[in-house]
């Protein structure tokens, strides 16, 4: 357990720096923001004072090193654009995100499971092809068109939902179910494929032999097998699903981590980006770290040394 927790410590510190320096140096050499934020009316002398002021007249290595140093402290300078400590602002909005993002999960896995075990349970049954129907349905629509639809459905024609904001729980149904959908469907098919092929393994045949009832055989000993490789998707598609709540965040203007990365792109505020970035994967890697200790726990082949 401490060997496997002491190897995610180490690749998640290369992975940050791996992360941050990709995107130190691409977004540096995407244009100049002292020229963006000054505006056009700016003499030279005026742009480079600001450049000074800023830090950015040093050469690139430079740069980098003494913004690896900030990284270590969590310091990485101030908005270019509004003065705020960036990590700060990264922090405030990481709250929103993290609600959204854990929600849509939660969401998904308490949808899906049930889904899979009924659709393997049921298998050849009307019922089950219509719920295996209705997941490739929903692997099938993007959240470009998935979110619009449930704002035209349940905010414009039925009036009973918000189009947007997080201001309270029914703020938060249609984000949720939008951002929810993409893991939903996958977990569901996925279930179902675990559960088909554990109830035809050897120690299920012998459970129903000793007479338990069918309700014990799956749920004691079918289900905890079947759910080892949907425990380790769940914590390979929250990288995705952190991606994809930066749309889901811009479709029903919530002011999330997302938000705040796509407007300090746009606006070639680095810091704020450089923060918001390396906010996301600090968390994306501590969830699969988690992820992968919790595998240990379901799955005590995996203690077992190489």
């Amino acid at each position: 357990m401490w060997r496997i927790f002491a190897t995610r410590v180490v690749e998640l510190v290369v992975t940050l720096i791996g992360i941050s320096a990709i995107l130190f140096f691409v977004i540096r050499l995407s244009g100049d923001p002292v020229a963006l934020l000054m505006g056009p009316g700016a003499t030279t002398g005026q742009i480079e004072t600001m450049r000074t002021s800023l830090g950015l007249d040093r050469p690139l290595a430079v740069q980098f090193a003494l913004e690896l140093k900030r990284m270590a402290t969590l310091d990485f300078g101030r908005s270019i654009r509004g003065g705020q400590k960036a990590i700060d602002l990264a922090f405030d909005r990481l709250g929103k995100s993290l609600q959204l993002t854990l929600a849509a999960v939660a969401f998904a896995i308490a949808v899906a499971v049930p889904v899979g075990i009924a659709a393997a349970v049921w298998r050849g049954r009307l019922a089950a092809r219509g719920l295996m129907g209705l997941t490739f349905i929903g692997q099938a629509l993007p959240i470009f068109w998935t979110g619009p639809l449930l704002i035209l459905l349940f905010a414009v024609t039925w009036q009973i939902l918000p189009t947007s904001g997080w201001q309270s729980p029914l703020h938060m149904v249609l984000p949720v179910l939008t951002l929810g959908s993409v893991l939903l469907a996958k977990l569901a098919r996925l279930m179902r494929a675990e559960m088909l092929e554990v109830l035809t393994q050897d120690y299920i045949r012998t459970a129903r032999s000793k007479g338990l009832g069918e309700a014990t055989v799956i749920g004691v000993h079918a289900i905890r097998n079947a759910l080892v490789p949907v425990v380790t998707v769940i914590g390979a598609e929250i990288g995705q699903l952190v991606g994809a709540a930066v749309l889901t965040e811009s479709i029903f203007a919530i002011p999330g981590l997302g938000d705040m990365i796509l407007n300090a792109a746009l606006a070639r505020d680095y810091p704020v980006l450089q923060a918001g970035v390396f906010v996301v994967t600090l968390v994306v890697v501590g969830i699969n770290m988690l992820t992968d200790l919790v595998y240990v726990l379901i799955d005590p082949r995996a203690r077992e040394p190489a």
